[in-house]
């Protein structure tokens, strides 16, 4: 593979995360609560924080992943085109308006647009993080 191939590949992908969309929030917001779970150092803080204090923290790490994960959930539902349970948790909507939905998700409107399969693959991967995060933390901290 060329030079120019490679440069092409990496200018195809940063053009698709300077893009605003579902897909970046969702992996700004992963990657924000994995380096907040990891900068607080949960082990070094056990010595230090009173029972009620860690159970606050536990508290709010559940909120925060809880946010999180289903708002993954909630685009995984709509890149999959799974109308009816979208439907479920964002209230009455018709099918035009979850079809636009759908297309800013996977950026058809934009530059560099992406396939179904692999938005749902990235989320996958991106709840998985989450809960892998989750449930060190709880390890932890508990």
């Amino acid at each position: 593979m060329a030079d120019s191939d490679f440069k092409e590949q990496g200018e195809h992908v940063m053009g698709f995360f300077k893009q605003k969309g579902p897909l970046q929030r969702d992996f700004c917001e992963v990657l924000l609560y994995v380096v907040a779970l990891w900068a607080l150092k949960p082990a070094s803080l056990q010595d230090i924080l009173t029972v009620n204090q860690c159970d606050g923290m536990w508290f709010f790490s559940a909120a925060f992943f809880a946010i999180v994960f289903v708002g993954i959930v909630s685009d995984y539902l709509l890149i999959t085109n799974h109308f009816v349970a979208w439907k479920a948790i964002h209230g009455n909507v018709n099918q035009t308006t979850f079809q636009e939905l759908q297309k800013f998700a996977l950026c058809e409107n934009q530059k560099v647009a992406i396939e179904p399969k692999l938005a749902s693959c990235i989320l996958v991967v991106l709840a998985g993080c989450l809960t892998a995060a989750f449930v060190w933390f709880t390890f932890i901290c508990r």
